[in-house]
């Protein structure tokens, strides 16, 4: 991908600020010669009112960084006179990531009057590369508000000291985490991470069961299971997991079989249910997904969900509106909107599209992505820029809305 996007790149004759930023995020991602070449390039080209774009040159020290000119990165951050707080994010991860130099990162950090959140993550991350884990966390007590990086951080150090204080830690820090931030799949992988390495597999499975599966979170619930002693717990979730591979085989008859191979017990459990209706879905058997559904007395958001999502996988939209309006409202979430919106925007609908989206409360960036897509898919490009340039007042500008 950075390389289509370079090769389009080279189309453009009057690039603007947020073409030029993408182009040295590509340049970053590839960090490669020519790409630190096309970087000094598009840099000595570059208009220069760009210079006081604070988030361009973050982009342009980023790029030099990772392509291995760290002198060039250093010229132009100390020749910027006015240093805004992403920049010095950018140039301490990179002075202790990639170099390794603890105290020329700290340094930075000291002469900041202001300690912004990207400052704290930077350094914390650095702490944890040069094993200062001890640091890392001194650092995190200090942050009033920690952002969802912050805390994927800390909890990355505390998985790595396995202490009881760092369970404590976590803890404590849960107890005072946004209810928003469950929403982040990463945080809550370091989260089960920490609670597992720390030695509590009882809050672990707890976490376990209300975020969204994966190989690596079965694997790390397993072995805190068997660190505990506890086969029975650990072969009921490896049937748990079998089960979920399910929905990502795709095959109707090696699904049906392992289906059968499985107890009638299992075929009780919301999570497994929810697995089958997923599988079914995927591979474009909603009339079974639906059986399944309607058994279920109390089918909960993760199931409604996997309904709506089924729906839109199978050009069902009239269906996906229906069940999606028939949810109660404290059922609908950031998951929900976009799943319904998907749906519409695969059908071309883009009127009942539009209505939903209007009816939105809480648009986050992912859900303007969706109803963009849906607009560029029904070549509605006009409309899909002024949501861009509606998105990008109160957001930061995103890849996905372009791609």
């Amino acid at each position: 991908m950075p390389n289509q996007a370079i090769d389009l790149f080279y189309k453009i004759e009057n690039p603007d600020k947020i073409i030029i930023m993408f182009v040295f995020n590509a340049c970053a991602s590839l960090g490669t010669s020519e790409a630190l070449d096309l970087t000094k390039k598009t840099l000595e080209k570059m208009p220069k009112t760009f210079y006081s774009d604070s988030y361009i040159l973050c982009s342009v020290l980023d790029a030099l960084m990772k392509c291995g000119d760290v002198k060039y990165a250093e010229s132009i951050y100390k020749s910027s006179t006015t240093k805004a707080l992403p920049m010095y994010g950018a140039m301490m991860k990179d002075a202790l990531m990639k170099c390794g130099d603890v105290k020329y990162a700290e340094s930075i950090y000291n002469s900041s009057t202001t300690k912004a959140l990207p400052m704290y993550g930077a350094m914390m991350k650095g702490y944890i590369k040069n094993n200062c884990p001890g640091k890392a966390i001194n650092l995190f007590k200090q942050i009033e508000n920690p952002s969802e990086v912050n805390l994927i951080v800390f909890f990355n150090v505390c998985a790595q000291l396995r202490t009881q204080e760092a369970l404590s830690l976590v803890k404590q820090t849960v107890k005072k985490m946004r209810k928003s931030y469950y929403l982040n799949s990463r945080l809550l992988t370091s989260l089960l991470d920490a609670f597992i390495k720390c030695g509590d597999s009882s809050s672990g499975e707890i976490l376990f069961s209300k975020m969204k599966k994966s190989v690596e979170n079965y694997g790390n619930l397993m072995s805190g299971f068997n660190k505990e002693n506890n086969p029975e717990k650990t072969l009921d979730l490896f049937n748990k997991m079998k089960n979920d591979a399910l929905s990502r085989i795709g095959d109707y008859s090696i699904s049906e079989s392992m289906i059968k191979q499985m107890p009638d017990s299992f075929c009780h459990d919301n999570q497994i249910q929810t697995a089958l209706i997923d599988m079914w879905g995927k591979i474009g058997y909603m009339d079974k997904a639906k059986e399944i559904f309607e058994k279920n007395l109390q089918p909960d958001q993760t199931m409604h969900n996997s309904m709506i999502h089924g729906y839109g996988l199978n050009g069902k939209s009239v269906e996906a509106i229906q069940h999606y309006h028939r949810l109660p409202k404290d059922f609908i979430d950031e998951i929900t909107n976009i799943s319904v919106l998907n749906a519409r925007s695969h059908s071309g609908l883009i009127d009942e599209a539009c209505s939903i989206f209007q009816s939105i409360r809480n648009k986050t960036e992912t859900i303007y992505s969706a109803m963009i897509d849906c607009f560029s898919r029904g070549s509605f490009f006009e409309e899909a820029q002024k949501l861009i340039d509606e998105c990008e007042h109160s957001h930061p500008p995103s890849v996905s809305m372009y791609s």
